[in-house]
């Protein structure tokens, strides 16, 4: 009996825990966790089908893409509908971008009413007015219903990103989705090699047309600049997932034998998938043959090097290291001179003058004269198309509908305060993903990511309107906040 009585104590003092288990489990399982486990792979579902509509670049598909992340939006509230104390948490961290991305949000919304004062409103209204000798309904905006548009979309890249933070403050949920992205890049950048292959464009697989000419690898994509963004910023992230995880497993500081032997079994083992994913990426990003999309990329990873020598100032690296670097250094050397004929013509046609740096020229000077003329009021969100034969110096036989410089078409549209605001949102939460990198101490790689890809998207957003696409918006968007959420500090 003596022997038994710690065992019937140990059970009694047992038995409250095994009680609550059951319940804690039940927590667990659910509804709520069931909601925020559907949200999440609504999420990435969403994700993986945005490229694929033509970047969901069309007035269908966009419209289908917000209603994808709104029943994500669903899910999750109904996962923090009895709890929210982790949202308000969530909000706190970031309220300040939130207010500046919000403000221009309202301010977008404005240039949609009638009832605002007569000197801010767009004085065609009134030249229309006269001309059809009936009262209009003035606005700020010169297309009401475009700016409604493109201020649905920024909500929906907002909610999108809002779901990605929230989610990846768990590490666990930010390397499914790191690696969900790898993924979903991998599978595009072998899908457009295939319809290359076949000469199909991706614009026949939704409409009874045909294909006009040769153009560079755009696939799922309508240009190949977007293309070469959205393959941009997954390459990053396969660079920074394969060293992270290659540096648990490749010996680099035991010699050449050590350093071959564990480089070997790493790339025939847990970094197969890593490495295929890489190549496969960097040559159609390549192949894709966009110039600023190339350079973007480029400059990302001189990012990710220049973050790497601050993280690990006292580490050096050993020769037989910097012998991979190099090796790898030739792989791409060897990708670009396969698939790169075409990306090497257009940088000669840079070096000797190209039609389409003048017509660059054109767009940004009507731009430039849209901003000079309603600096603080704008000519309305995505209004361009409709302002541009006003502010025009050159007609060409195209339809003029993009700057081609995001800063510039945000800034003629929205007026500049407003541009200002929802720039200097994105940059905040650059800024603080870069002070993550730099002050923690586990899972930095989510920034170091977010903030490569805010530098290429950045860099390529001067020449292009690669965030003006819905597939490419989202993604950033996704990279940022999950780079966001790890930044901060799990001691807090």
């Amino acid at each position: 009996m003596q022997v038994l009585q710690p065992s019937k104590m140990a059970s009694s003092q047992k038995a409250p825990e095994a009680e609550s288990s059951p319940s804690g489990s039940a927590e667990r399982l659910g509804w709520p966790a069931l909601a925020e486990t559907v949200s999440f792979a609504f999420l990435i579902v969403t994700l993986a089908w945005a490229p694929f509509p033509l970047g969901s670049d069309r007035p269908w598909s966009w419209t289908l893409l917000t209603f994808l992340v709104v029943i994500s939006w669903l899910f999750w509230l109904a996962s923090v509908w009895q709890s929210p104390a982790s949202a308000a948490r969530s909000v706190r961290r970031i309220a300040g971008p939130l207010f500046l991305a919000s403000l221009a949000l309202f301010w977008g919304a404005m240039q949609c009413l009638p009832c605002m004062p007569k000197a801010w409103l767009n004085p065609v209204w009134s030249i229309a007015a006269d001309g059809l000798d009936k009262p209009l309904n003035a606005t700020i905006s010169l297309n009401g219903w475009s700016t409604v548009t493109e201020l649905m979309k920024l909500v929906t890249y907002m909610m999108a990103g809002w779901l990605a933070y929230v989610f990846c403050e768990r590490p666990g949920r930010a390397k499914r989705l790191l690696d969900a992205l790898i993924a979903i890049g991998a599978c595009y950048a072998t899908y457009a090699l295939v319809m290359a292959m076949l000469g199909i464009a991706q614009i026949q697989v939704f409409y009874t047309t045909t294909a006009s000419g040769s153009s560079p690898i755009a696939a799922p994509f309508m240009t190949h600049a977007s293309f070469a963004s959205f393959l941009g910023m997954i390459t990053l992230c396969t660079c920074v997932r394969l060293f992270a995880l290659g540096t648990g497993n490749i010996v680099s500081v035991r010699g050449p034998r050590q350093l071959f032997l564990t480089t070997l079994k790493f790339g025939f083992g847990r970094g197969t998938p890593l490495l295929v994913a890489g190549l496969v990426l960097f040559s159609m990003l390549v192949a894709a043959a966009s110039r600023a999309g190339f350079l973007a990329v480029l400059v990302g990873i001189m990012t990710l090097l220049v973050f790497a020598s601050v993280m690990e100032p006292r580490r050096t690296i050993s020769k037989w290291a910097f012998a991979g670097i190099a090796v790898s250094a030739l792989i791409a050397v060897f990708l670009f001179q396969v698939n790169g004929d075409t990306l090497e013509s257009g940088f000669n046609d840079l070096i000797r003058g190209d039609a389409t740096l003048d017509l660059r020229g054109v767009l940004w000077s009507a731009a430039t004269h849209m901003v000079a003329d309603a600096p603080l009021p704008g000519l309305g969100l995505g209004s361009f198309e409709n302002a541009y034969p006003l502010y025009a110096d050159h007609v060409y036989p195209f339809n003029m509908d993009k700057v081609h410089n995001d800063y510039l078409e945000l800034a003629a549209g929205l007026g500049l305060a407003a541009a200002l605001a929802w720039l200097s949102a994105l940059l905040w939460l650059g800024i603080q993903c870069g002070r993550g990198i730099i002050l923690r101490r586990r899972n930095r790689m989510y920034s170091l990511i977010a903030v490569a890809a805010t530098v290429s998207v950045a860099v390529h957003s001067v020449f292009d309107f690669t965030l003006q696409i819905p597939a490419v918006a989202l993604t950033y968007v996704a990279i940022l906040g999950m780079g966001v959420a790890q930044s901060f500090s799990t001691r807090a």
